[in-house]
């Protein structure tokens, strides 16, 4: 099978039916190859806690590979990891970080540096969206409060448990936080999200 990079059927996604244009557009354009530009970049990684930093470490040749030393992973056949460099909690608001599972702050600091690193630009909430695929979804949040319900009761679960370990979450909380509008996605197929969660800006920004 050839690979054609303006073929989205190769990316596993059905190609749509041809549909006319829009008014001062030519037919299929919106459909088209027309270019999507990345003008912003975030991250953080266990190599940095930013694109500069993560970057520099990889033309170092840095491994970000350490053992788990902690209590609980004794019993573990493999304890290596790759931990944050930089944990979240150290970059947000400590009211804003409690209210999200790990796996929406890393989201939202990584968001916010590529927002930032697009020069913050002004954009109508209308026409400002948000995808962010994950395979899961809010893992500790959803262990942590399972825990909590066992042990002191179903009272004692957080009133943002859901929130929290749903997987659109972190596609949720970047969007209310960059007041995005236009959307909320949040494309979840375990480890090829990533796929989807390329694709899926390149053709809403295509569609306009």
């Amino acid at each position: 099978m050839s690979y054609d990079a303006s073929d989205d059927y190769f990316l596993g996604y059905p190609k749509l039916p041809e549909l006319p244009g829009l008014p001062g557009r030519p037919d299929g354009e919106i459909l088209g190859t027309t270019g999507v530009v990345v003008n912003g970049l975030g991250m953080t990684t266990p190599l940095g806690g930013n694109v500069h930093s993560t970057w520099e470490a990889l033309l170092a040749g840095e491994s970000p590979i350490t053992v788990l030393d902690e209590p609980w992973a004794r019993d573990l056949p493999v304890r290596l990891a790759g931990r944050l460099s930089q944990e979240p909690t150290e970059v947000l608001d400590r009211v804003e970080a409690r209210r999200m599972d790990r796996c929406q702050q890393i989201a939202m600091v990584a968001a916010r540096q590529a927002r930032a690193d697009a020069g913050a630009p002004e954009v109508a909430p209308e026409r400002l969206a948000v995808v962010i695929g994950t395979g899961l979804g809010g893992g500790t949040t959803l262990v942590d409060q399972h825990d909590l319900s066992l042990t002191k009761g179903p009272g004692r679960v957080s009133p943002f448990a859901v929130t929290m370990l749903m997987p659109n979450g972190s596609a949720a909380a970047v969007s209310l936080a960059l007041d995005a509008r236009a959307g909320a996605h949040a494309p979840t197929s375990a480890c090829a999200s990533d796929n989807a969660n390329a694709l899926w800006p390149a053709r809403t920004c295509r569609l306009g």
